[in-house]
């Protein structure tokens, strides 16, 4: 019994340390934006440029998109302050639209690579509206 004990304790320690040194690679980029002073569209271009593998071009045109995408969402965020249902609509649309754009500036690996980043797997909010 004490055995089987110490080893269930000894696999739980590996196992532990082990989960330990498993970490996401994107420390790096993470300490460059910790140490500049970045809005959250200058954030998420630089993020994108560094997960997609962006071209300057895309680069550009992302950036461009972030910005606009940004002063959206703070423009519904003041206008809709009291109706959350409204509020969360329009930021739903924003969404939409700016999904829209990146179609047509990314390649599909690139669309793939960012709903994944994104948090959304599926292709959902990019083709619903298209009908």
């Amino acid at each position: 019994m004490k055995k089987s004990l110490l080893i269930l304790v000894m696999v739980l320690i590996g196992s532990a340390s082990y989960a330990q040194r498993l970490h996401t690679t994107d420390d790096g980029l993470d300490l460059v934006v910790l140490s500049m002073e970045l809005d959250g569209a200058a954030m998420a271009s630089m993020e994108m440029k560094q997960e997609l593998s962006l071209t300057e071009e895309q680069f550009d045109q992302v950036a461009q998109l972030n910005n606009s995408r940004y002063q959206q969402l703070q423009q519904a965020e003041a206008s809709f302050s009291n109706d959350p249902l409204s509020r969360s609509r329009e930021f739903r649309n924003i969404q939409l639209k700016n999904d829209l754009s990146l179609k047509s500036m990314l390649t599909p690996k690139q669309l793939r690579d960012y709903q994944r980043l994104e948090g959304r797997l599926d292709m959902q909010l990019i083709t619903e509206n298209e009908e």
